[in-house]
């Protein structure tokens, strides 16, 4: 292949992934939701073959959902573009991550948020929560919670519900499991409630909002550095 040729083919890797990994990924790779991708070395795809089973298959229990929609050769492009970015490098956080660990349960992260098998459960686990999500999303979540929510399989997680029995009884929390007879919540105080949905007057799914608070006003801007420093270095379990 000629050099116009490859750079040709390398636009279209671009193009491609644009349209299908830069929602999560970032333009450029640089993270977003998704982990950024502009990096040497991917943990979970050192080879072109277990990138392109990523990106075939999904990463079970993780937002990475799989790509079935897309051709062999779109696959192959995305591959290589991805692969071009090793140069650019991630962003880094320039907060204090020490400090931020000492922030992380004043601040009231622990209450809700699980690191290394200890804190709530309201909210998603963080043990490993640099790994997957970029710096700018990161302080995304600290500062404007409701802007994005993890999702598995096109369904949003940690969704809040409001849900009110016949007898007047409201509860307010994150849906845990739902069927066709009964609801799963859990309230801000991590109290859990199992509720028969023919008992109910009315079960209000609020997409938009979430029981997470924003640290913006109650945290100094280093402060909100050093906390999402220390999110960010927070990688694998130890």
């Amino acid at each position: 292949m000629t050099l116009q040729g490859a750079m040709n083919e390398l636009a279209r890797g671009k193009r491609a992934f644009d349209i299908n990994c830069a929602r999560c990924h970032g333009i450029g790779g640089n993270g977003d939701t998704g982990p950024s991708l502009a990096r040497a070395v991917l943990p979970r795809a050192r080879t072109d073959s277990a990138l392109r089973t990523v990106i075939a298959s999904g990463i079970p229990g993780t937002e990475m959902p799989r790509s079935f929609w897309l051709s062999d050769l779109d696959v192959k492009r995305i591959i290589a573009y991805v692969r071009s970015l090793s140069d650019v490098g991630d962003k880094p956080a320039s907060g204090n991550a020490d400090r931020g660990r000492e922030l992380f349960t004043p601040a009231g992260c622990g209450t809700c948020h699980i690191v290394d098998g200890v804190g709530g459960v309201v909210g998603p686990e963080l043990t490993d929560v640099g790994a997957r999500r970029s710096v700018v999303s990161l302080r995304r979540s600290l500062l404007d919670p409701a802007a994005e929510f993890p999702r598995q399989g096109g369904r949003q997680l940690f969704a809040v519900v409001r849900a009110e029995t016949r007898a007047g009884t409201a509860v307010t929390g994150v849906r845990v499991n739902e069927d066709t007879y009964s609801i799963q919540l859990r309230d801000a105080a991590g109290r859990f409630y199992s509720l028969r949905k023919r008992d109910l007057r009315s079960l209000q799914r609020q997409s938009t909002t979430t029981l997470m608070p924003s640290a913006s006003g109650k945290l100094r801007d280093d402060e909100v550095d050093d906390l999402v420093a220390y999110l960010a270095s927070l990688r694998t379990a130890r």
